[in-house]
């Protein structure tokens, strides 16, 4: 290194120091299952580039346990915290009702959807008590992974084990109308649980297909229902009085602007699965897991579980897309 290029290193490095400490510093506890290294991390690597220009300091702290990192938010541990929409939903449930079944479900949906998360007229219901959902991070459409290929409609799931993660409502209530036997799960031992059997049904991301190497539990006669359950969402929660005002509406605006990277990073995964996994489902079995899933929403909502305001804005985007859904005319005590 030359002596010019030494000295601009040494004063860059003093720049960056001296505005550090004029910035105030916030920790942000991020699941991300490979850790460090992971995707959520990589994701969000230009966030504190971000963060300094909205005067705070943002040190990422990857967690590979989700719940550690729910529990050290609400301890007071962490000013912010990225976790899975499960989790995050007794802290803002309009946020976490967000992945109900059937919700949201393509692109331009999703697109719509987050884009109305940075109205600031919406911003009141993003917020519980000191609580306020600052990110809504969709990691692509949830499928039903299967280990064996003729487990392929509503009818078929009726006696087999299915994966309950995080005790997630929408799981049960999938087990209990589908008459199969729910297997509780986390996102430490799901994989494990699939891999080696125990599961036949594991509702995931196509993400998950190599992060938690999927591919053994579908084995040779396993397979992959082409059939969008809902969108799996990630959260990232605050301690709404640790940070400035429009904080929230940043971070929610900030999402939109990486909305290309995200379907990219989704596409990808999906494109990475091989092709004799993937099940294609006949326009009976479409209709009948339609109706499952309205039937999962209508139950959870009566049950106090979803966001009925949530479930509201989901339909009406549903039916902004695509007005010929047979639920756009449906009365309005129905509309969810």
């Amino acid at each position: 290194m030359t002596i010019r290029r030494l000295l601009a290193s040494f004063i860059l490095a003093a720049v960056s120091v001296s505005a550090s400490a004029a910035l105030e510093t916030k920790k942000f506890c991020m699941y991300d299952p490979v850790g460090k290294n992971g995707p959520a991390m990589a994701f969000f690597a230009d966030l504190k580039a971000k963060g300094m220009g909205w005067g705070l300091d943002i040190e990422l702290n990857a967690y590979t346990d989700e719940k550690v990192a729910s529990n050290d938010f609400k301890a007071g541990i962490c000013d912010a915290v990225f976790i899975t929409a499960i989790l995050s939903r007794p802290f803002v449930p309009f946020g976490g009702t967000l992945d109900a079944l059937g919700g949201i479900i393509d692109e331009d949906g999703l697109a719509r959807v987050l884009k109305t998360l940075t109205n600031p007229k919406l911003a009141p219901f993003l917020s519980n008590g000191n609580y306020e959902v600052v990110a809504s991070l969709p990691v692509g459409s949830v499928y039903l992974f299967v280990n064996d290929r003729n487990i392929d409609t509503v009818a078929d799931f009726s006696g087999k084990k299915v994966s309950v993660l995080n005790e997630d409502p929408q799981s049960h209530k999938f087990a209990d109308l589908a008459g199969a036997s729910p297997v509780g799960t986390s996102l430490a031992t799901f994989s494990g649980q699939f891999n080696n059997g125990n599961i036949d049904i594991l509702p995931m991301v196509a993400l998950g297909y190599d992060v938690f190497e999927l591919y053994h539990g579908l084995g040779e006669n396993g397979g992959i229902i082409r059939e969008k359950l809902l969108y799996g969402m990630m959260q990232m929660i605050s301690h709404k009085d640790r940070f400035p005002a429009e904080f929230g509406q940043q971070m929610r605006e900030y999402v939109v602007a990486r909305l290309p990277d995200i379907n990219k990073m989704v596409k990808d995964a999906e494109d990475a699965i091989p092709a004799k996994y993937w099940i294609e489902s006949d326009q009976e079995t479409k209709d009948s897991l339609e109706k499952f899933r309205t039937d999962i929403r209508r139950q959870l909502k009566d049950e106090g579980v979803f966001d009925p305001k949530a479930l509201s804005l989901l339909w009406k985007i549903r039916c902004s897309v695509d007005p010929s859904r047979s639920e756009c005319s449906a009365a309005k005590a129905d509309r969810f």
